[in-house]
Order: structure tokens, then sequence, then C-alpha cells
């Protein structure tokens, strides 16, 4: 009888804490929930045509791309066919000697070569329109929160888990540079791509003839 009692308060429970989460996220965010450029749109509107995640890494063509001009504080982009959620799937942020610290749910906050970047479909190099004091700040606060938790849903608030992006855009909005264009409640790395904080140095890609 117990057995059979608690399995069936779990059954009501569980349904009942997802919707009361996604009401509390709703309520504590309904002006993006109206915003159309919002990154959850794209992602539901890709999800018709069956691209649900990441991208296809198997169909890549890799690109040419240059980081011989790349500075510290630049932030790198990479995307992969069919991804969810734009044109880019990936984001990390150059802090000197070939090296980026950027985000993966098996490893964490972690630092590894700018190079993987010419192994995505498209690429692009992004420069904050800041000084070289802020820029170096925002790397050093990146690189500060290596080996950090990793979250793909990573939401904005809060400084104990998070994204390829989060940390990238937290670690400029400390320097009271906002990168999110859309005032999205997660930031996708195509917000980092249009927003008016950014100066795009190079791409390369199927989109752009590279």
């Amino acid at each position: 009888m117990k057995k059979f009692v608690r399995r069936h308060f779990n059954i009501i429970i569980f349904p009942l804490l997802a919707v009361w989460l996604v009401f509390a996220v709703y309520w504590d965010n309904q002006e993006v929930f109206a915003n159309p450029d919002a990154s959850m749109y794209t992602y539901l509107d890709n999800m018709r045509y069956g691209r649900i995640g990441y991208g296809l890494e198997s169909d890549s063509v890799g690109n040419d791309i240059s980081f011989k001009d790349i500075e510290v504080g630049d932030i790198i982009l990479g995307g992969y066919p069919g991804c969810a959620y734009g044109r880019f799937s990936h984001a990390a942020i150059y802090v000197g000697k070939g090296n980026v610290i950027e985000g993966y749910l098996d490893s964490g906050i972690t630092l590894n070569s700018v190079e993987h970047f010419r192994d995505y479909s498209e690429a692009a190099i992004l420069r904050v329109k800041t000084s070289e004091e802020a820029k170096l700040a925002a790397a050093d606060y990146a690189r500060r929160n290596e080996n950090s938790m990793f979250f793909p849903l990573a939401f904005k608030p809060g400084d104990r888990i998070w994204n390829c992006t989060k940390i990238i855009w937290q670690a400029y909005m400390i320097q009271g540079i906002d990168l999110d264009s859309v005032g999205d409640i997660w930031v996708a790395p195509d917000s980092f791509y249009a927003s008016p904080w950014i100066n795009i140095i190079e791409e390369r890609g199927n989109n752009n003839g590279g």
C-alpha cells in the first residue's frame, strides 16, 4: 500500500512541479515571451523541420578562417548545418597565446586551442567595441571561471552554472556591456553576431561565400 501511494504521489507531483517551473519562468520573463525575436522562438520554429540540437558535425565542410589578427577579448563563433537555434551553435572568448575559454557539457568551462574553429562550416571573429582594458578584464574573468560547471540552458541570473555563451555575456556585462541583442532569458551565439556592440572582423562559411 505504501509503494502504491508513493508511486501515485510521484506521478502527480513531478508533472505539477514541471508546470510550476514553466509558469514561474514565464511570470518572471513575460517581456521575453512577448518578443518574437527571442531565441526560443527560433528553436521552436526549427523543430518543425527536425532541427532540434547543436547541428550536424558530420556534414561540416570546414572553413579557412584566419586567426592572425585575433585579439584578447575577441569572440569566436562556430556553426554546424542544421543548428536549432540559429546560424551559429558555439561561442568562445579568446584569451591569448592561441587559446580560448569555452564551455562543453562533458568538460565544463575549459581552455582549448582556437584552431578547432576551422572545423565548423560557419565561423566568425567578433570584436567588442570597448576599451582594451575592458576586453582584457572580460578575458580574465572567463579564465578565472575555468573548470566551472556547464549547463546547456543556463539562464542569465547567477554565476554558478554556465554555457558557452553565458560566460562570455557575463564577462562583458561586468564591464557594463550587454551583448545580448534581443534581451532573452538565455543568450544564443547569434545574439552576439547581431549585437550593436560588435564589429565583425572576419567570417567564413557557406552563408557568405567563404
